[in-house]
């Protein structure tokens, strides 16, 4: 298990002062499909869904604060990716 920053998470967009970690332990690459032609897969700690319109959608899986590292959930990774400068 390794906690990654997420880039693009910094104050003030000061590169170098992220405060968002995500645990990116690798993982066979799963994949899932539904009925309506969504598929979604997990790997290195990140969810991606795709749905049927080819949309994708990536999502930080198990999140926490670099300063007191409680678990806090999810976070968006395509927010934060636009996030950096």
């Amino acid at each position: 298990m390794a906690w990654t920053v997420v880039l693009g998470s910094s104050q003030a967009g000061s590169p170098g002062n992220e405060i968002w970690e995500y645990e990116n332990t690798a993982t066979a690459a799963n994949t899932y499909s539904d009925t309506v032609g969504s598929t979604s897969s997990y790997s290195g700690g990140i969810r991606t869904f795709t749905h049927p319109n080819g949309n994708v959608q990536k999502t930080y899986v198990r999140c926490r604060m670099a300063v007191d590292d409680v678990e806090r959930g999810e976070l968006s990774k395509d927010w934060y990716d636009g996030q950096i400068p």
